[in-house]
């Protein structure tokens, strides 16, 4: 497997080089190349960050995210971009468990699947300093589109994932926002990809704040819809 990692950054310091420092270190030779996709919007001290770890480093890069806001312009320019077999997304807050990604290689390894995405709710997984609102929020609307898109998938909206390359190129992406964490899932879903899952842990990051405010799950709401409405053939370039 040849895995290109898209790291969306946006003004994350020591995080980041947590991030990084992890994947690497459960790299068993199928990395290969991180992608920071950084907003334009990120710190001075984020930017250096950037520029000493691809110094370090030969196969990370650099993109400054073209399109503005949001981070699906992040994702899907990361996406395009990415010339490996395989396409991992993950943040570079820490709210995304950096040694699952060898996880899901395994899968991938086991299972011959075209993606796996993390899975908060699997036994193994869970949640740790999630806003309570929004995790009630998150368990109604799981298993509500969970029926509704005839899936064993049991987190939808969760942006961690690793996808084939055939799956980002062959979409026709819209997600601008954090809803590119749904679309990512429930496109592959719609068309008939083979997809697993695995457990994951979701940990509240320690530095800075989201930019992912209440009203934006609305946002999913609406893609999901979309999405369910959607002929197959609509949703493919």
């Amino acid at each position: 497997m040849k895995l290109s990692i898209v790291v969306t950054v946006y003004s994350e310091t020591f995080s980041l080089i947590q991030t990084i420092e992890k994947l690497i270190k459960y790299d068993r030779g199928y990395i290969h190349e991180i992608i920071l996709a950084v907003s334009p919007k990120s710190s001075r001290d984020c930017l250096l960050i950037c520029k000493n770890l691809a110094k370090k480093n030969p196969i990370i890069k650099i993109h400054i995210q073209k399109n503005t806001p949001g981070v699906g312009w992040a994702i899907r320019e990361g996406m395009q971009l990415a010339t490996g077999d395989y396409v991992g997304l993950i943040s570079a807050d820490l709210e995304t468990e950096p040694e699952a990604m060898d996880r899901m290689v395994k899968k991938i390894e086991e299972t011959k699947c075209d993606a796996v995405i993390g899975n908060r709710w699997l036994k193994g997984g869970g949640f740790f300093n999630y806003d309570k609102k929004k995790l009630i929020f998150n368990f109604i609307f799981q298993n509500i589109f969970r029926i509704l898109f005839k899936t064993k998938l049991g987190d939808l909206t969760y942006g961690y994932k690793i996808l084939s390359k055939k799956i980002c190129n062959d979409i026709d992406w819209k997600g601008v926002l954090h809803e590119i964490y749904i679309e990512t899932t429930i496109k592959p879903i719609k068309i008939g990809y083979s997809i697993e899952q695995i457990p994951t842990i979701w940990v509240g990051r320690i530095e800075g704040k989201s930019s992912n405010p209440f009203l934006n799950n609305f946002r999913y709401v609406r893609m999901a819809f979309i999405v369910l409405l959607s002929s197959k053939n609509s949703i493919k370039k």
